[in-house]
């Protein structure tokens, strides 16, 4: 496909990146020439010097035969009248990042017909709502639902004391409608980190302690995934949020409607004058979150979790790491850079993933959207999980499962069928009917011939 940037920021270079790896045609516009210079290091894009809003520069772009418009300025304003302009002058279809939640809702004013906006990507609700769903599963480093919430997919640490190790997944008599999707091994002792393994695991794989296991069952069964694995449940009522950024102000928003007891830790003393005005039952400190004599003097490890989230990986990490020292047993971090999870899973942090995966699932899912409802990427992008619909004309229509394994590769599995509501484990003797969502798990490579096949 064509694609049209605007921003070569932090999410605008990433999601640059992922989409001409995968070989689309990618042009970047930015007013900042050094910005561009960056993205033009990283990722084999056009480049275009100038303003989203310059009707005459995205006039020129139409001899390109653009498909898609994605405005990802740090201005709503900007990317609302950028999507204006780009559709109006005849670009196919357009997408807005926005910051402020109030163009999300559609109770008055309906932003979407006004502004000409195909999707809008409200980036800091989706992740505020990602660390809400950490916050309130301890011991889950990823939660993600589909098929309407009817589905949902869980990351969980296997412990020392878990039951189930060193045993084939083909002998553990998990409930039905639960499946173990991945298994992400981490190197032994004394290895590089780069060494780490990920498994797309058939029935004589076994589980050992260390490893990050991704789940993926119907959501009344994964509750009882903490005592399946040894993983106790404990009730969230009280949380420290590091970070007085637009995420966290949105994730203690939700965190006191929860009735959650809040703390939010902010060093800039003027940005914890606005915050109080608008988080009324939070209480605020003007401190360093990572400040150890703080943290112990203000009981911080007696509370239930323990928050990260600055803008930027290197305070987290830090701030992350502290609280871990101070005693704090449940800590979650902020990260953008993916690189860095296997020395939060050495320090015993989880973390959540910053805006730019939340883009780029949206867009690749938005790319596919004839077929794929939903992409999610794990581990450094190493794997895709997918929420499909099957169409009519699908080659796979009425062909047992059984039948199509020997033309599947090793790293792709049809996980879950919804097929009328019903969600069931996808077995050799099930056939695909048109209209089931299928959840598959993937390495990216294969995701363009998913199109073709259903």
């Amino acid at each position: 496909m064509n694609i049209v940037i605007l921003g070569a920021g932090e999410i605008g270079s990433y999601l640059a990146k992922t989409l001409a790896d995968e070989e689309h045609n990618v042009i970047v516009i930015d007013r900042d020439p050094q910005a561009l210079e960056r993205v033009g290091r990283i990722a084999d894009v056009g480049k275009k010097l100038g303003s989203g809003t310059d009707w005459q520069l995205l006039e020129s772009l139409l001899e390109l035969s653009p498909d898609l418009f994605i405005a990802l300025s740090s201005q709503d304003e900007t990317n609302l009248v950028a999507c204006a302009m780009a559709k109006n002058l005849g670009f196919p279809k357009t997408v807005a990042r926005v910051h402020h939640p109030s163009f999300l809702n559609r109770s008055r004013l309906d932003f979407a017909r006004l502004f000409f906006v195909d999707h809008f990507i409200g980036t800091e609700m989706i992740l505020a709502h990602d660390l809400f769903k950490s916050i309130m599963n301890p011991g889950c480093s990823t939660i993600l639902n589909f098929a309407h919430g009817a589905v949902q997919m869980r990351s969980i640490m296997i412990n020392e004391k878990c039951t189930r190790t060193h045993c084939p997944l083909s002998e553990l008599n998990l409930p039905e409608n639960l499946l173990i999707g991945l298994i992400h091994r981490k190197p032994a002792p004394g290895e590089d980190l780069s060494k780490a393994r990920l498994i797309f695991p058939r029935g004589y794989d076994i589980l050992l302690p260390g490893d990050e296991v991704t789940l993926i069952g119907e959501k009344k069964v994964m509750l009882q995934q903490g005592a399946l694995f040894g993983i106790p449940h404990k009730q969230v009522r009280s949380a420290v949020i590091a970070g007085g950024t637009p995420v966290a102000l949105q994730v203690c928003q939700i965190l006191e409607e929860e009735g959650i007891q809040v703390r939010l830790i902010e060093p800039d003393a003027t940005l914890c004058h606005a915050l109080a005005k608008r988080l009324p039952r939070t209480t605020i400190f003007n401190q360093d979150p990572t400040d150890l004599n703080f943290l112990v003097a203000e009981k911080i490890p007696l509370s239930d979790v323990f928050v990260a989230c600055f803008s930027s990986d290197e305070n987290n990490i830090l701030s992350a790491s502290i609280a871990k020292q101070a005693g704090c047993e449940e800590v979650i971090a902020l990260l953008s850079e993916e690189n860095y999870a296997p020395l939060l899973r050495r320090l015993g942090i989880y973390y959540t993933l910053s805006e730019r995966v939340s883009v780029s699932n949206r867009i690749h899912a938005i790319l596919q959207e004839e077929s794929i409802l939903s992409v999610a990427s794990l581990y450094n992008n190493q794997a895709k999980i997918l929420e499909v619909k099957v169409s009519e004309s699908s080659e796979l229509v009425g062909i047992p499962i059984a039948e199509l394994s020997g033309y599947l590769p090793d790293d792709f599995l049809i996980a879950l069928i919804e097929n009328r509501g019903r969600i069931m484990i996808a077995r050799g003797s099930n056939i695909l009917a048109p209209g089931d969502t299928v959840i598959i798990l993937t390495h990216p490579k294969h995701i363009p011939e998913l199109q073709k096949i259903f």
